[in-house]
C-alpha cells in the first residue's frame, strides 16, 4: 500500500513538474527569440543556457513518469 502511495505522489510530482518545466521553457524561449534586441548580450546567453537546462529537466521529469507508471504497473508511454 505505501508503496502505491509513493508511486502515485511521484507520478503527480512528475506530472507537475513536466508542466512547470515545460511553461518555463516557453517564457524563456520567447525572452530569448522574441525580445532578444531589448536585453544585452549576456542576459540572451544566460537565456539559451536555460532553454538547454529546461529541456534536460523536462526529460528528467519524463523519466521519473515512465518509473513511476512503472511502479503502478501502467502502460509506459
Amino acid at each position: 500500500m505505501s508503496n502505491s502511495n509513493s508511486a502515485i505522489t511521484l507520478l503527480k510530482g512528475a506530472n507537475t513538474a513536466m508542466v512547470v518545466f515545460l511553461l518555463l521553457f516557453l517564457i524563456v524561449a520567447y525572452l530569448a527569440w522574441g525580445l532578444e534586441a531589448q536585453f544585452p548580450l549576456m542576459v540572451i546567453a544566460v537565456l539559451h543556457f536555460l532553454q538547454i537546462l529546461l529541456a534536460g529537466l523536462f526529460k528528467l521529469s519524463y523519466v521519473v513518469r515512465l518509473i513511476a507508471q512503472n511502479q503502478l504497473g501502467q502502460p509506459l508511454r
